[in-house]
């Protein structure tokens, strides 16, 4: 699998733990994760994924997990998955949370317990 593709792995991990798509909050909090947890080159690959997926809809998103440790099936259809995706994009775009420009020292997975 590709790099662009394997980068979407960390935002459709995330639907594993929702029940719905309005379940999905993007805020300060989680602009502030982001920052903490992957630094400003990573979030540039995240997002030019994003920017991938925003071309090829018809992907079949779920592969992506095929590989990943987790149990069970996505419960969201390829156009839910699609539309998340595309909420995170739009997320990731707003200036306000600097996702694509403000750099930072990482947290440690310690300091998140």
């Amino acid at each position: 699998m590709d790099k662009l593709k394997r980068n979407l792995m960390t935002q459709i991990w995330e639907l594993y733990d929702l029940d719905s798509l309005e379940d999905a909050v993007f805020n300060n909090d989680s602009a502030e994760y982001l920052k903490d947890a992957y630094d400003l080159q990573e979030r540039k690959n995240m997002y030019d994924s994003l920017k991938w997926a925003e071309k090829n809809p018809s992907f079949k998103f779920e592969s992506i997990m095929e590989n990943a440790p987790v149990i069970g099936k996505l419960k969201f259809t390829n156009e839910e998955v699609y539309e998340y995706l595309m909420l995170f994009k739009t997320f990731m775009e707003k200036e306000e949370y600097k996702l694509l420009l403000e750099d930072r020292e990482l947290k440690k997975p310690e300091d998140y317990i």
